[in-house]
């Protein structure tokens, strides 16, 4: 059963539960007080406020709160607001049911190194963006070797970074925090409410010509954990550089569109650099 599909099943348990603890609530009630009437008919010192210590001390209330806790628990996890990763999930299911990509005006930011969006894909997925800056690709490989450059760059708007480590050679490693700025930093299936942590491996440089990544998303939710391969290629184009990333394996969680976009605005953030 699709996780969506799940969700709303559950959901529809828990309003049956709740109507059920109203009735049992409602039955409860009307036979106490039936007891009660039936103990108290004959006896006129009993008062009302005696006839509601009978009801009480019945055993039919042990039914009737039982009602009050199943209508409580049942129409809270039924009337709840949906949370976002259950919206997530909705978007989904109508994808897949489609066939195709839903852009969300309001989705959160991701980069290549991010992971958010609303539309998921199912398999492994290939996304790429390019642009060609105006700047040699021997000055556009620093800007991918240099941590205090690097970090000015990468993230996409609405976001900021901050690298904890980073070892820029053949089999180095390094490990980036990326944190959302602003009111839109709560969303589900990223290492926590408002940032991304990623750790990555250096798997090919060559000056000049190309950087090849292999990055490793710290999520709890398995949509958006794996690695992702990063492949970033410099080529000359007249008086400036061609830059293409390609991002092969790329989890299932992040929305295509949303993730294209967020590439096409790192790369501009990379040309405002370097230019």
């Amino acid at each position: 059963m699709k996780k969506s599909s799940l969700s709303f099943a559950l959901r529809g348990i828990s309003l049956l539960l709740g109507i059920v603890g109203i009735l049992l609530v409602l039955r409860s009630t009307e036979l106490g007080l039936a007891q009660a009437d039936s103990l108290t008919s004959s006896q006129d010192e009993y008062g009302s406020g005696t006839r509601f210590w009978l009801v009480q001390q019945s055993g039919i209330a042990a039914y009737r709160t039982l009602g009050a806790i199943l209508a409580g628990v049942g129409l809270f996890q039924a009337l709840r607001p949906l949370s976002r990763l259950e919206m997530q999930r909705i978007t989904v299911a109508a994808e897949q049911e489609d066939g195709v990509h839903v852009a969300n005006s309001n989705s959160l930011p991701t980069s290549g190194f991010a992971q958010g969006g609303a539309s998921r894909v199912q398999g492994p997925r290939t996304d790429s963006a390019s642009r060609v800056i105006q700047a040699s690709p021997q000055k556009l490989y620093w800007a991918f070797v240099d941590p205090d450059v690097l970090v000015r760059w990468l993230p996409p708007e609405g976001m900021r970074g901050k690298i904890e480590r980073f070892e820029p050679q053949a089999g180095g490693a390094y490990r980036m925090v990326l944190t959302y700025t602003g009111s839109s930093g709560s969303a589900m299936g990223k290492s926590s409410t408002d940032t991304d942590i990623v750790e990555g491996t250096f798997v090919e440089l060559v000056p000049g010509e190309k950087i090849v990544q292999a990055v490793t998303f710290d999520s709890p939710d398995p949509a958006f954990a794996g690695e992702m391969r990063m492949t970033w290629n410099l080529q000359a184009a007249g008086s400036g550089t061609e830059v293409t990333v390609v991002c092969e394996q790329v989890p299932s969680g992040i929305g295509r569109k949303d993730h294209e976009k967020a590439l096409a605005s790192t790369l501009q953030n990379l040309e405002r650099i370097v230019s």
